[in-house]
């Protein structure tokens, strides 16, 4: 996670779907909660693009797979 940098997309995998509004994801083995604020309800297994918004503290925009707009999550 250290060598990720402002602006990278990272592919991950849910594995969990805590609730409506968070999902658990896969990065490279790394477990991030993502907040989801897309309206989407993810479930496991979907694939899910965030893009890096910040570093420090790590925060990042996930992509709305109905229409591909940004939206923010930390």
């Amino acid at each position: 996670m250290k060598s990720l940098e402002k602006g990278q997309i990272l592919l991950a995998v849910v594995e969990e779907a805590a609730s409506p509004s968070e999902a658990l994801c896969n990065f490279q083995g790394e477990l991030l909660l993502v907040a989801n604020h897309t309206g989407h309800l993810f479930k496991k297994g979907d694939p899910i693009r965030l893009q890096v918004k910040s570093v420090n503290p790590l925060q990042f925009h996930i992509f709305d797979p109905r229409n591909l707009k940004f939206e923010r999550v930390v």
